[in-house]
């Protein structure tokens, strides 16, 4: 695209839309001039590549308090943008309820057609809606769709996939995930980044459905393992107790990869291999090492990703595409559906 900016339509003033940072100062077109870009308003205003359009809520009270520091125009419903703006759009955030993400991605690929789309998750409330949306997708193979599962998004979690990739950590030898606050609204975050990791699951036992967090999700536990039955991983959900936690700990031949603490830190045990012959088993060292997540630029990560897809001479691999997350709602469906 040149030196043209990337124009963007944000649908959806929520949280994740422009909340969770509104507070803090900022200046368009500079990303360091933000403490945090957690976000999807804050890193659209902040990366200097992308032209923030408009943004959409039917909520008038959102809409007149997102005004109040951001100067993209503001519409209740995709007609008025359309009638009121005359710019081809070539970026949508959608970041709505997700019960109304189906009929809304209808309508936005029809009256908008952008090139790149990026979806919150979770992207539908049942294996039903989501199976309408990848129908809907297959009609438009030319759309490049993103699904904002943000942590797939993070440089240093693409550096721990490619050293396991690369066998560095050797084979994946079990793990679990404690989570709270739903499964599809939190735990499928780290479901979804184990996907990432450890590669393709298969549901084995629903050990307790648990209580209802919301209309559509529950405080599931389950048992799934590796395609191979060799390695298995234990879902695990504190919610019933009213406790909120996102933990992912993984155990590899060669040390212990722990998502600590709802992603405070990512910390590491390597193996360590025993010098005595009367010792038949290694252990992990005594001391962790510990790595910046840097989460506090989440939403400015995925902004740049997106960004380098409109670059004709790079070629990106796209960390979490529709398919990806269809797999993670399809996991989930099984375990729902025991």
């Amino acid at each position: 695209m040149g030196n043209k900016k990337i124009n963007t339509l944000l649908i959806g003033l929520g949280k994740i839309g422009y909340i969770y940072d509104f507070s803090i100062n900022f200046k368009v077109d500079k990303p360091d001039s933000s403490t945090k870009i957690i976000t999807h308003a804050r890193a659209i205003s902040c990366h200097p590549n992308f032209n923030f359009a408009s943004a959409i809520d039917i909520n008038n009270d959102a809409c007149e308090q997102f005004n109040l520091i951001y100067d993209a125009p503001t519409y209740n419903n995709i007609d008025s943008f359309i009638n009121k703006e005359k710019v081809n759009i070539d970026f949508v955030i959608i970041a709505v309820n997700p019960h109304n993400q189906p009929d809304l991605i209808k309508e936005v690929i029809k009256k908008i057609n952008p090139k790149v789309l990026l979806i919150e998750k979770p992207i539908a409330v049942s294996m039903k809606e989501t199976l309408e949306i990848n129908y809907i997708l297959k009609k438009y193979p030319d759309l490049i769709v993103n699904v904002n599962y943000g942590r797939r998004y993070l440089p240093l979690v693409k550096d721990w996939k490619e050293k396991i990739e690369l066998g560095e950590l050797g084979k994946f030898l079990h793990g679990h995930i404690i989570y709270g606050k739903g499964l599809m609204t939190n735990g499928s975050h780290f479901l979804n980044l184990a996907q990432y990791w450890i590669g393709k699951l298969k549901h084995v036992k629903t050990l307790n459905k648990g209580n209802k967090f919301i209309d559509y999700d529950n405080e599931l536990s389950c048992i799934l393992s590796t395609n191979n039955n060799e390695s298995f991983l234990g879902l695990y959900s504190v919610g019933n107790e009213n406790l909120r936690a996102g933990e992912l700990d993984l155990w590899f031949e060669k040390g212990r990869l722990c998502w600590h603490n709802n992603g405070e830190s990512l910390l590491f045990w390597p193996r360590v291999f025993s010098p005595s012959p009367l010792e038949s088993h290694d252990s992990l060292s005594k001391k962790a090492k510990l790595f910046n997540i840097d989460n506090d630029m989440s939403q400015y990560y995925v902004i740049d990703l997106i960004h380098k897809i409109f670059d004709e001479n790079v070629k990106v691999k796209l960390p979490c595409t529709f398919d990806d997350c269809f797999e993670t709602m399809e996991l989930m469906n099984r375990a729902l559906s025991q």
